[in-house]
């Protein structure tokens, strides 16, 4: 269809993106243009008859639209009585009106876009594997960049024109409802940068679990869904935010920029009863109250998802092109880690005042940063075969060490213990001016203490991961998976157990979980740092025997290299 009406266009599209060529052609025809056009008019219709059917009619009825809040509805604190003026129209507030209509479908329109286009990708890649297509596009010379980014926009086209059919109504309800024109821009562009993040997650998840099937594109949209669904009730409701580190997991939400829409509007936020900006004015980064302005707030949001998204793709083109590969490479790591940290004690530390544990703060801290290490263990952890090649550089260049402490560290093949060891540390010493310096009630040198002790764990669990990976058995990663996951759970199952037989807590029991902050302030300094020595003495241990275990392999592959 296309093909006949914009020849020219099409061909130009061809010559850029050859991928986003074919996926406009094969979706753009004239069967699911009409599906998919009369599905948007016709539910932007019926949307508009339901809200018109709100608007009251009779003088004294109670509603949300009326003018006379000095007589409210009893259990409802914006629902006021409704009269008449003098030409026997009842008075209402048009502008709620269109704002309710505004909000709606704009919350609509992200979870269409977002969830449904999330869907489409996840699940054309996935049909892409199972017709071992993606593997022939692989061989192509084109870029990662070209062929995903092609499917990235071509893929959701249907989603992309249901999307645009509704623009005339949804900017016409905005404008009626007193929302300048520029915030309005501000909110499509917050939703472009929301969509290219949200597909940009929904391409690195299929290429990496490609074990799922045809499930990959249910299981990702209904986590997306669930996500979007949870931070839209705290948008909507939530008048102040937790002040941990949890705020930035609400910044990846695209609604929360309509706060500022609904602000602009000059409407009492008891008469809107949603998205109040009291949850935005109270959101700090380091102490400064840079959200209170709407230009700023923008600018901050578009670059949170700007920067992710950014390394997001450095482990889409990486898996792409190898699916063998580690998911990142160890240097882009490092930076990563810095990325990561410089955002997560900004959210932490929001107020320039006194700190304390029940305020949540440094524990949601190591939340996330227990999240994030094990998602660096997994991304560069290579895989046996891998660590076999890399096995026989030692042996064949043994009196070359620093080659090897250099490939230890860069390396694609190497092991990954003393990577992860550089990134742990890139985090842990960013943290530990902000303990000295920011205002804590509790022991500085036990909050450290902590940290350290969290970072110990850490190593095992990455240690413990990398050797059981050469294992021979063909379920070594799930076996691996397993064993890590129960050195996480353990300690914590068994202090909650010894608290409810005896009701006694066993704080040193936490020094050895992932979570040594939960007990810190039981223990004793003595504690603490034979705690840390114990791990570090396991550490050795288990490192030693990765050692042991690299060496055997490399020296049987060499003698099998001479024997051939």
């Amino acid at each position: 269809m296309l093909t006949k009406m914009y020849p020219r266009v099409v061909d130009n599209v061809g010559e850029w993106n050859p991928q986003l060529f074919r996926e406009v052609k094969g979706r753009l025809t004239l069967k699911t243009i009409t599906i998919v056009s009369l599905a948007s008019i016709i539910g932007q219709f019926l949307l508009y008859l339901y809200f018109e059917g709100m608007l009251p009619t009779i003088e004294g009825s109670y509603s949300r639209y009326c003018t006379n809040m000095t007589e409210v509805q009893p259990y409802s604190s914006n629902f006021a009585l409704c009269s008449k003026d003098l030409l026997d129209n009842v008075q209402i507030i048009k502008e709620l009106w269109w704002l309710d209509l505004f909000i709606t479908m704009s919350v609509i329109g992200v979870f269409v876009l977002l969830v449904v286009g999330s869907y489409m990708l996840m699940a054309d890649v996935s049909k892409e594997n199972s017709r071992n297509t993606l593997n022939f596009i692989r061989l192509t010379p084109q870029s990662a960049l070209t062929i995903l980014g092609g499917k990235m926009l071509g893929v959701p086209i249907l989603v992309y024109l249901f999307g645009i059919l509704a623009i005339p109504l949804h900017l016409t309800a905005g404008l009626k409802a007193n929302i300048p024109f520029s915030l309005i821009i501000g909110f499509y562009l917050t939703l472009s940068a929301s969509c290219v993040f949200f597909y940009s997650v929904s391409l690195l998840f299929s290429l990496v679990s490609e074990g799922l099937g045809n499930f990959q594109g249910w299981f990702g949209s209904m986590a997306i869904f669930f996500f979007l669904s949870t931070m839209t009730g705290v948008a909507m409701e939530a008048r102040n935010f937790t002040g941990t580190s949890f705020d930035w997991i609400i910044v990846f939400n695209p609604m929360i920029f309509l706060a500022y829409l609904v602000k602009s509007t000059f409407l009492s936020p008891d008469t809107v009863g949603y998205l109040s900006f009291d949850g935005l004015n109270s959101l700090n980064w380091y102490g400064n109250f840079w959200w209170k302005n709407s230009v700023i707030g923008l600018m901050l949001i578009i670059a949170n998802y700007g920067i992710w998204t950014f390394w997001l793709w450095q482990g889409i083109k990486r898996r792409f092109h190898n699916p063998s590969e580690t998911l990142i490479s160890k240097y882009h790591s490092y930076l990563i880690s810095a990325c990561f940290i410089v955002f997560n004690l900004g959210f932490t530390l929001q107020e320039i005042n006194s700190y304390s544990r029940s305020d949540g703060k440094i524990i949601s801290l190591q939340i996330f940063n227990f999240f994030f290490f094990l998602l660096i263990i997994a991304a560069l952890t290579p895989p046996r075969q891998s660590l076999q090649d890399w096995s026989r550089f030692p042996h064949e260049n043994s009196s070359n060490h620093q080659n090897i402490i250099s490939d230890l560290l860069l390396g694609e093949k190497s092991p990954s213990p003393l990577a992860v060891a550089v990134n742990i540390g890139i985090v842990t010493l960013y943290t530990i001016p902000s303990i000295l310096i920011f205002p804590f009630e509790e022991s500085k040198l036990s909050i450290i203490g902590g940290l350290f002790l969290g970072a110990t764990m850490m190593m095992i669990y990455a240690t413990v991961f990398q050797l059981l990976l050469m294992m021979k058995n063909k379920k070594r990663t799930l076996i691996a998976s397993g064993v890590v996951g129960g050195l996480i759970i353990s300690p914590s199952f068994f202090a909650l157990m010894i608290l409810r037989e005896s009701h006694q807590s066993f704080p040193l029991v936490w020094l050895f979980s992932a979570f040594p902050f939960a007990t810190i302030h039981q223990v004793s300094s003595f504690a603490i740092l034979g705690s840390l020595l114990t791990q570090i003495m396991v550490i050795i241990g288990v490192n030693y025997q990765l050692k042991r275990v690299l060496n055997k392999v490399g020296i049987s592959e060499t003698k099998m290299l001479l024997e051939n």
